[in-house]
């Protein structure tokens, strides 16, 4: 129970309340306000306890402990950690700059929205004339709508934006002809102005516009916007799926040798970076006659039966799809790191070859050089011999050159089966190493298509 003192101080609060001509009270005027009825106010301060007092301090702190906790509670925290250390926190390249403002923008979002728990009440009156004071919408605290709805859309969908440019990038270090790809950048800039415009579509909605001139809050105006916000919605869903068509398509010339291949789906998934794009494109196109015939049947039964609270929609479901092209970014580049790897141990053991076959080729141009200046030595002291000798040295010549030849074939064969032995013995380990990889048998044509469509963006 308030004391008269206590009823007193509460005065000097009323300021903060618009009781009157509430069409013409400003913008700032509605965002610092704490409701639309002062009665309404003193009638819930006059029903707490000293225990219920003590627990709105405490809530008050919990909620700023857990709003400054929400970027660990980001769904792509720890993915982001995780592809930061495989690539050493080496932010020059790109894709890294894109999941760091990713995961900057969205989390800002996240504490924003999180901070609109602070202000868990707005006192107003019902239709019914009774008193109003709790906020079972976002939507009824003017201050709590700005913050989380108007600002927190800010940073949540620009977030999107930078992510939503990977798949671009992506093709853009695949494709290297602009002009291949110029409807990729047609239907990219299409998704991301959808964005843009539930953006703007949130500032339409003002303060001012949550309650009307009797201090009631108005709900049916309310879920006149939700209307048009899933509409947007519809739009940012089919703009997404034409988006990955686009890339799809372009893509698919250069990896026609994928699809076409005997190759496991696993496999495929593990190793190529546009086949994992391109499982995007299937779930999209999976779930969007759900979301399509959902917007549908809201429209339908507002127009037909003027039913305007039926909750149609499936906002956990569209979340899921829609971070569903975020999860393949840090998929993507998460094996990218391990493709990169095994691409380069691959190279290293190419080079190796390389090196042993031109060494053992090295050998035997020497030794065959060897032998020839030997056998032209002898052939000379041999004719020498037989003009200044009487006898007949031909068939001596012969002999001794046979002798020499035996010689230094049997130290060529010797020569060649130590490097041969050597070589075989690396190629065989080579080949069990390859095996491991799972990837296409080593040779130089599958080597070149391996490393050519797991490069990465720099």
């Amino acid at each position: 129970m308030l004391t008269q003192e206590e009823l007193q101080n509460l005065e000097l609060e009323r300021k903060y309340f618009i009781e009157s001509n509430r069409s013409q009270a400003t913008w700032i005027q509605w965002v610092t306000s704490k409701g639309t009825s002062f009665d309404c106010y003193v009638q819930y301060l006059d029903k707490l306890s000293q225990e219920d007092r003590i627990d709105n301090k405490i809530e008050f702190i919990r909620t700023i402990i857990y709003a400054l906790h929400k970027p660990f509670q980001f769904t792509f925290f720890y993915w982001t950690i995780l592809v930061f250390i495989l690539y050493k926190f080496n932010f020059k390249r790109r894709i890294m700059k894109i999941i760091l403002i990713h995961l900057i923008l969205r989390s800002l979002g996240d504490i924003l929205d999180k901070f609109g728990d602070l202000f868990p009440r707005y006192y107003s009156y019902k239709e019914d004339g009774t008193c109003d004071m709790g906020n079972a919408m976002t939507e009824m605290h003017p201050f709590k709508w700005v913050l989380t709805r108007q600002i927190g859309s800010v940073f949540w969908y620009t977030g999107e934006i930078v992510a939503d440019w990977y798949p671009l990038l992506r093709t853009r270090e695949i494709v290297k002809n602009p002009q291949s790809i110029w409807f990729v950048y047609v239907t990219c800039i299409i998704f991301n102005l959808s964005k843009v415009v539930l953006i703007i579509l949130h500032f339409f909605l003002r303060p001012s516009d949550l309650y009307g001139e009797d201090g009631v809050f108005r709900l049916e105006h309310v879920h006149m916007f939700y209307f048009i916000y899933w509409i947007i919605q519809l739009f940012i869903i089919y703009a997404s799926v034409f988006y990955d068509i686009s890339v799809y398509t372009v893509l698919k010339k250069y990896t026609f040798q994928i699809i076409n291949s005997q190759i496991s789906f696993v496999k495929k998934f593990k190793t190529f970076s546009e086949y994992r794009i391109n499982v995007s494109l299937l779930i999209g196109i999976f779930f969007l006659p759900l979301f399509s015939i959902s917007v549908g049947m809201k429209f339908y039964y507002y127009f037909s039966k003027n039913y305007h609270s039926l909750e149609f929609s499936f906002e956990e479901l569209r979340r899921s799809v829609a971070n569903l092209q975020y999860f393949i970014i840090y998929i993507d580049q998460i094996l990218l790191s391990y493709s990169d790897e095994g691409s380069k141990m691959t190279n290293n053991s190419l080079k190796y070859n390389d090196y042993m076959k031109n060494k053992y080729q090295l050998n035997y141009d020497s030794n065959y050089s060897s032998n020839k200046f030997k056998n032209e030595t002898l052939n000379k002291s041999f004719d020498s011999l037989s003009r200044n000798s009487p006898m007949d040295s031909t068939n001596y010549k012969n002999d001794i050159i046979h002798l020499h030849n035996n010689d230094n074939n049997y130290n060529n064969t010797n020569n060649g089966s130590i490097v041969h032995h050597n070589y075989n013995k690396y190629s065989n380990n080579n080949t069990n190493d390859n095996d491991n990889m799972k990837l296409f048998d080593l040779n130089h044509t599958d080597l070149n298509m391996y490393s050519y469509y797991t490069m990465k963006n720099e």
